[in-house]
């Protein structure tokens, strides 16, 4: 799970720039079920980790790709089978 402070508020010169994206609509109402087990790591906005900072990533990382919901990732080597 891409976590706002740790890729867009980090000090790097490279920054956090994804290449790629995995549509997690279907899956977003459970990964927000899941997260609110994890009470302890939640807080409220502007908190990144809170509940509508998670689906707003969710919603920006998504028109990126051009899907509802998604997830970026820095893709450096990839194997399908």
């Amino acid at each position: 799970m891409e976590i706002i402070s740790e890729t867009d508020f980090a000090n790097s010169a490279n920054g956090f720039i994804p290449n790629y994206f995995i549509d997690i609509s279907r899956y977003l109402d459970k990964k927000i079920e899941i997260m609110k087990v994890y009470e302890s790591e939640l807080g409220n906005p502007p908190f990144p980790r809170s509940i509508e900072n998670i689906k707003a990533i969710a919603t920006f990382r998504g028109a990126t790709a051009g899907v509802n919901f998604a997830e970026a990732f820095i893709l450096i080597k990839g194997v399908e089978h």
